[in-house]
C-alpha cells in the first residue's frame, strides 16, 4: 500500500524559520491550520507533532476534525462548523471549553445556545466569506443579545501572495474593523476578543508592521497553514524563504515487465519506450487522490525514474524495478505540471493513505 512519510524534524525547522522572520517574541502567536486533514498530511499526526513543538492553537474545518484534535490544543477554532450535518458532534463541541465556532454571517448567530464561544469572520475585501463591514455593528449587537461569548474577530487578507498595494490597503481596512470592535467592547464592558487577520504569507510579510501598532490593535494570532508544511505559493514575493516540505509520497511495486523498444504502455498506448527497459507498476493512482498523469507530462520520481502517462485508477507505471519508489518529496513539480498550487495536490490525497512518522 502507498504511504505518506512525514518528517517532524522538517516541521520543527519550518517553525524555527517562521519564528526567525516574525520575531521570536511573536512565536507564541503561531496557530497551525489543520483543516482538510492537515492539507492532506494527516490530521491527528500533525496535531501531535505541532503540539509537541509548542503550538497551542489550531484551526480546523469542521466539528469532526475539532473533536479528533481536542486533546492536543488549548484553543481550537472551527472554520466551517456547519459543513457537517451532525447535531451530536455540534453539541459535543459546544460543551467543550476549548472549541470555538467561526461565524461568517449574521443568520448563523441564531444556531448557537447562550454562552457558546464564537469568532466573527469579517469580509474585509476578499469577498469570499464573512460578515460585511457595514453589518459589523449588527453582528456584535446580535451576539450580545444572544448571550454569545465573542472570543475572536478575524478576516483573511487574500492578497498575501501578491506583490502590490492591495495587501497593505486591506491591512489598513482591518484596522478600522479592530477599532470598531474595541469601541463596542468598551461600551458594553466586554473582554477584548483576539484578533487574527494574517495567514502564512501575510504574516511573514507584515509581522513587523503588526508589532509597530499599538498593542490593542495588534494581531493576537498568526494563522500559519501551508508554510509549516514546507510551501508558499509560487508567486509569493517570499519564495526565497527556506522552507522544507515535510511529506514524501511512496508507493510499492505490484509487478514488473521487460518491455522491448517501441512497446506501448497503458490506455491508448499513450507512452512508448525508446529502448528495451524494465517498467513496473506501483500501487497508487488517481483513485487514491493522486492527480492523473496524462500525455505530454514529464514527471519523475525522487530517484529520477520516469513516470509514464497515463496513470490508472489504482496503479501507475514507472521506469525500473525498485521495490518501492518515492513519487515525490517536493510536490512543486507536480503543481507546475498541473497548473495549480502545491496544496491542491496534497489535500487531494485520500485520508486512508497511511502516514509514517520519520524517527
Amino acid at each position: 500500500m502507498p504511504y505518506l512519510q512525514i518528517n517532524p524534524h522538517y516541521f520543527v525547522d519550518n517553525l524555527r524559520v517562521i519564528k526567525s522572520i516574525i520575531g521570536e517574541d511573536e512565536g507564541h502567536k503561531i496557530a497551525i491550520v489543520l483543516k482538510d486533514n492537515a492539507y492532506g498530511h494527516g490530521l491527528v499526526e500533525l496535531a501531535k507533532i505541532s503540539s509537541e513543538a509548542g503550538i497551542t492553537s489550531c484551526f480546523v474545518k469542521n466539528t469532526q476534525e475539532a473533536i479528533e484534535v481536542a486533546k492536543w490544543f488549548e484553543h481550537i477554532s472551527i472554520l466551517y462548523p456547519q459543513s457537517l450535518e451532525s447535531e451530536t458532534l455540534l453539541k459535543t463541541c459546544i460543551q467543550r471549553e476549548n472549541i470555538y465556532f467561526c461565524v461568517a454571517n449574521i443568520e448563523s448567530l441564531d444556531l448557537y445556545p447562550p454562552k457558546s464561544k464564537i469568532e466573527l469572520k469579517i469580509n474585509s475585501g476578499m469577498n469570499r466569506n464573512g460578515i460585511q463591514i457595514n453589518k459589523l455593528q449588527e453582528a456584535l449587537k446580535k451576539s450580545l443579545e444572544n448571550k454569545l461569548e465573542i472570543v475572536g474577530v478575524f478576516s483573511h487578507n487574500g492578497f498575501g501572495d501578491n506583490i502590490g498595494s492591495e495587501f497593505y490597503a486591506q491591512n489598513d481596512s482591518n484596522l478600522h474593523i479592530k477599532r470598531e470592535v474595541l469601541q463596542f467592547c468598551k461600551a458594553n464592558s466586554l473582554k477584548k476578543p483576539r484578533f487574527h487577520f494574517l495567514s502564512s504569507s501575510g504574516a511573514l510579510r507584515a509581522a513587523k508592521y503588526n508589532v509597530s501598532l499599538p498593542i490593542e490593535l495588534q494581531d493576537d494570532l498568526y494563522r500559519i497553514g501551508i508554510a509549516l508544511y514546507g510551501y508558499l505559493c509560487q508567486d509569493s514575493m517570499l519564495y526565497e524563504v527556506q522552507l522544507k516540505p515535510i511529506a514524501s509520497l511512496w508507493a510499492k511495486k505490484i509487478s514488473t515487465q521487460l518491455l522491448k523498444k517501441g512497446s506501448r504502455i497503458g490506455y491508448g498506448g499513450i507512452s512508448k519506450v525508446d529502448e528495451d527497459m524494465l517498467v513496473s507498476t506501483y500501487d497508487i493512482g488517481y483513485g487514491d487522490g493522486l492527480f492523473r498523469v496524462r500525455e505530454g507530462m514529464e514527471l519523475f520520481t525522487k530517484e529520477g525514474l520516469k513516470i509514464f502517462p497515463r496513470a490508472s485508477m489504482d496503479c501507475i507505471s514507472i521506469q525500473g524495478d525498485c521495490e518501492e519508489v518515492c513519487i515525490f518529496d517536493d510536490v512543486r513539480p507536480w503543481a507546475e505540471a498541473f497548473g495549480t498550487i502545491p496544496y491542491e495536490i496534497l489535500s487531494h490525497l485520500h485520508s486512508y493513505i497511511p502516514k509514517k512518522i520519520l524517527q
